[in-house]
């Protein structure tokens, strides 16, 4: 059986993983973002992929421009040569009245060479990318500092059965009800991390449950989108191997004063 690397998770806990970049203070999933990170000495960028029209995988949430762009459009309708054209983090500028300022999308195997030391969180966010993805990943040598999510069974299943579980991943929808609303025990997981969100449609998620789930399963839990200190406090009362915020330097910050 194949052995899974777990360099991902090493470094202080809990991780502070900047969501999209730290989409408070930067254009969310862009080289702006990518700039950020790497100047700020974050170990870790969670991020989203997309695929263009022709093919090429680059950092995304969307499915189409419309909210973060000035351009208007799905992203299956756009080549990667008209996506690079445009400024990806034109309302983010505009919002913060820095209107001549401009970003770029960024393709992940750009992201990855971009700096080789940053650990990657990718979050699947459509279906039909998870050979092309595994084939960048594995072609540069970076599957011992990328994790992959979705919280769509379907897609991380896809990526699973390419990969053969080669690269490690956290858990869907799926993992997360299964800790959540079923008794507490030993299950049959094929993931390695748990990838829960602080509060769903009302219901608060995180829970003392929901942490020892997660050590009776060796699996690591993430916890998204904290972007208060309040709430990174529940988190380290309750436990967490990390945190996925907009706000990491507000975080950081918070932990350096604790300690």
């Amino acid at each position: 059986m194949f052995l899974v690397n777990f360099e991902y998770f090493e470094g202080s806990k809990p991780l502070i993983i900047p969501h999209r970049g730290g989409s408070n203070i930067v254009p969310e999933n862009t080289k702006h973002g990518l700039e950020f990170i790497t100047k700020e000495g974050f170990t870790h960028f969670e991020t989203d992929l997309r695929m263009s029209k022709d093919g090429e995988i680059f950092l995304h949430h969307d499915d189409s421009f419309d909210r973060t762009t000035d351009v208007k459009g799905k992203v299956k309708d756009f080549n990667w040569n008209d996506i690079s054209k445009i400024n990806a983090g034109f309302q983010f500028y505009k919002q913060k009245g820095l209107n001549n300022m401009q970003t770029s999308f960024i393709r992940l195997a750009d992201a990855l060479e971009f700096n080789k030391d940053l650990k990657f969180n990718l979050d699947l966010k459509q279906s039909g990318m998870a050979a092309h993805i595994a084939e960048i990943i594995f072609s540069l040598k970076a599957e011992k500092r990328v994790l992959v999510s979705s919280f769509s069974p379907k897609r991380l299943d896809e990526f699973l059965n390419v990969t053969k579980g080669k690269i490690i991943s956290s858990g869907t929808f799926r993992e997360n009800a299964i800790a959540k609303f079923l008794p507490k025990k030993v299950r049959s997981l094929k993931v390695q991390a748990l990838q829960s969100p602080y509060n769903w449609k009302g219901l608060q998620i995180h829970s003392k449950k929901l942490w020892e789930f997660c050590k009776l399963n060796n699996l690591q839990l993430h916890i998204w989108t904290v972007n208060t200190t309040e709430k990174f406090q529940h988190c380290l009362d309750i436990g967490c191997d990390g945190v996925i915020t907009d706000e990491p330097i507000m975080l950081r910050n918070y932990l350096n004063s604790k300690s």
